[in-house]
């Protein structure tokens, strides 16, 4: 598994706002254009750019849709809460551990989920000391 062509195996990527808003402060509005992207969001009234399609309604109504389309994987990219949201809908978990403490940090699950059994399906140690960790979920 090389890191860097890990967005390569999916064509669609969701968003939290919080999670868009971290580029959005140095410019960035249009994170990965290779990919359909969607923000989701209870406060935004529309989104920064074209390209990127803002979700107002039910995250899980619409991961079960696109699951149902041809193409590649979808990367829930971040936030706590929607990974909480759709926690039922994930099948693998790809972990970055980079070898750097950053203070306190960001829960990857902002709420309650099931305990959930993990199977390390793949791993690869960097030179600089970057992990890269991929777990089936046994749901």
């Amino acid at each position: 598994m090389d890191v860097r062509a890990g967005n390569k195996c999916f064509d669609v990527v969701l968003m939290g706002r919080r999670t868009y808003e971290v580029g959005l402060k140095v410019g960035v509005t249009n994170p990965y254009p290779h990919m359909k992207q969607y923000l989701f969001s209870r406060t935004m009234k529309e989104s920064p750019d074209e390209n990127v399609e803002l979700v107002l309604g039910d995250p899980v109504a619409l991961v079960r849709e696109l699951k149902k389309q041809t193409g590649k994987d979808i990367w829930l990219c971040g936030g706590g809460d929607l990974a909480t949201t759709l926690f039922p809908e994930i099948n693998e978990i790809i972990m970055k551990l980079n070898p750097v403490l950053l203070g306190s940090g960001i829960p990857l699950f902002s709420g309650v989920v099931k305990e959930t059994e993990l199977e390390l399906t793949d791993s690869k140690i960097y030179s600089n000391g970057f992990m890269l960790l991929r777990y089936r979920l046994k749901h």
